[in-house]
């Protein structure tokens, strides 16, 4: 089975390449440079918390979603201060994974009682 992210090297990466964009756009004083490199570090330490730290503590299930929030959050504040458009396209599709991510986890429950009640697996 091949996994979605081949390493904890890969979020590292994918982090250090958010600092990176987030530290040139503090150097260069472009907003949406700062807002791309807090996106890109949050999103990867969410991923790397996800997929990477073995623990069933609620403390690391609240920090993945701030980690998400957090990155939704700049975007959109992003967008609002910027008007750009490639920040309001990374904010819709935040909000589309989330409204995928909350309807299947509401509707996949529903659909295995449903098919374990008729008996199929």
């Amino acid at each position: 089975m091949m996994e979605l992210w081949p390493s904890k090297w890969y979020c590292v990466g994918w982090a250090i390449l958010g600092y990176v964009v987030l530290l040139s756009g503090v150097v260069s004083g472009n907003v949406v440079t700062l807002v791309v490199g807090i996106v890109y570090t949050s999103a990867a330490t969410s991923a790397f918390l996800m997929y990477y730290v073995e623990s069933e503590h609620r403390v690391k299930r609240v920090l993945e979603v701030v980690f998400v929030m957090i990155a939704f959050g700049v975007s959109f504040y992003g967008y609002i201060q910027t008007g750009n458009f490639i920040l309001g396209v990374i904010t819709l599709f935040i909000v589309a994974m989330f409204f995928v991510a909350f309807v299947v986890s509401y509707l996949l429950p529903r659909i295995r009682s449903k098919s374990s009640e008729r008996g199929v697996v």
